[in-house]
């Protein structure tokens, strides 16, 4: 039987993974993925993206972490059944509205977000 861990649930599991992949893609950062969360978030605070977009970059993780964190309870508890597209839109969606809480003239619309993001 397979031991869940906060590492694996928060880094190496293959749909989590996924999410990680799409948060690196959105900034065009290559990005190795240390053994554990606490040398994720100790590595992460280094800014590859520029002085406007630090703040998206370092707040990605924890959101990463909640939205998988939810996602897991949802399966453990309620029965759900993991969608990746889901997942995925909820990881952009939350992203997306801390973004607008901290950054004041940022974009207003999710799609200029994603093109925001991805602007060096």
């Amino acid at each position: 039987m397979f031991e869940e861990s906060i590492d694996h649930l928060l880094l190496h599991c293959e749909k989590t993974r996924e999410v990680w992949m799409l948060l690196i893609s959105l900034f065009g950062v290559s990005w190795v993925f240390p053994f554990s969360v606490k040398e994720t978030l100790l590595g992460w605070r280094v800014s590859f993206v520029g002085k406007k977009r630090k703040a998206v970059w370092q707040v990605g993780p924890l959101c990463l972490f909640w939205v998988i964190w939810k996602v897991r309870n949802k399966i453990a508890f309620e029965d759900c059944v993991l969608s990746i597209q889901r997942l995925k839109a909820s990881f952009v969606y939350l992203l997306w509205s801390e973004t607008k809480l901290w950054i004041k003239g940022g974009p207003l619309t999710l799609i200029d977000f994603i093109d925001w993001v991805g602007s060096r």
